[in-house]
């Protein structure tokens, strides 16, 4: 998210403040955020199984699982998903990703929010 700090910019729900949101264009099968203290990355995986979500947190970071997320219309959760806390706030997450053909080229979609005190 880019500011100006002439005219700064807060985006809030009636829930959440929003701290970052953004696109990612990449062309390999993860992600990594790197947000104060926390490491968030997101993995792509293919099975049989459909589409589906796992999260783990391996050596201080949460990794999230994403399995079969390779739609040209897009796919994602964007129902907040909590994923941590920050400065004692409940951390939350949305995301949605385009993949345009079968390759791990995807446009990722971000958001990290925090919720209101």
């Amino acid at each position: 998210m880019i500011q100006n700090s002439q005219y700064p910019l807060k985006v809030t729900t009636s829930s959440y403040e929003v701290i970052a949101s953004g696109v990612v264009h990449i062309t390999e099968p993860e992600v990594t955020f790197n947000l104060a203290n926390l490491t968030i990355k997101f993995v792509f995986k293919s099975d049989s199984d459909g589409t589906k979500l796992e999260a783990e947190v391996v050596d201080d970071a949460l990794i999230v699982s994403l399995y079969n997320f390779n739609n040209s219309l897009g796919q994602g959760k964007i129902e907040p998903m909590e994923i941590g806390n920050l400065d004692g706030r409940r951390l939350f997450s949305t995301f949605f990703i385009n993949t345009p053909d079968s390759s791990n080229v995807r446009q990722f979609n971000y958001t990290f929010m925090l919720m209101e005190a």
